[in-house]
């Protein structure tokens, strides 16, 4: 998650224009950020995953990535990367949308300095 603001703060410092688009720029930056994240954690995610549904419980982490890069290559570690990369990048770019909007009706009653 602390990766999520670290790229939500570059593209705020970098791109400030996109954030000043109501929908648009908050939608693609909060997407895009999200999406970065999962990217760079999702082979401990996919252990997280193999764990919950009982494939290798007993095995330590790094045992357990050991065996899936040996047998499965990259690949395996990136399993389901797709669908994962469309439904975060969906729910966090509608989220941001949301934040952004509240932010400003909040502002706007005098509810924040």
């Amino acid at each position: 998650m602390g990766m999520y603001f670290i790229f939500i703060d570059s593209f705020r410092r970098n791109l400030p224009h996109l954030f000043s688009s109501p929908i648009l720029g908050p939608f693609l930056l909060s997407g895009t950020a999200a999406t970065l994240s999962w990217w760079i954690i999702w082979p401990i995610e996919n252990m997280k995953s193999q764990v919950q549904g009982n494939f290798g419980k007993d095995q330590p982490l790094k045992t357990r990535l050991a065996m899936t890069f040996r047998e499965k290559g990259v690949t395996g570690l990136y399993r389901g990367i797709g669908p994962g990369t469309i439904r975060s990048f969906l729910a966090n770019g509608v989220s941001m949308i949301m934040m952004s909007n509240a932010q400003k009706l909040v502002t706007k009653l005098g509810l924040r300095d």
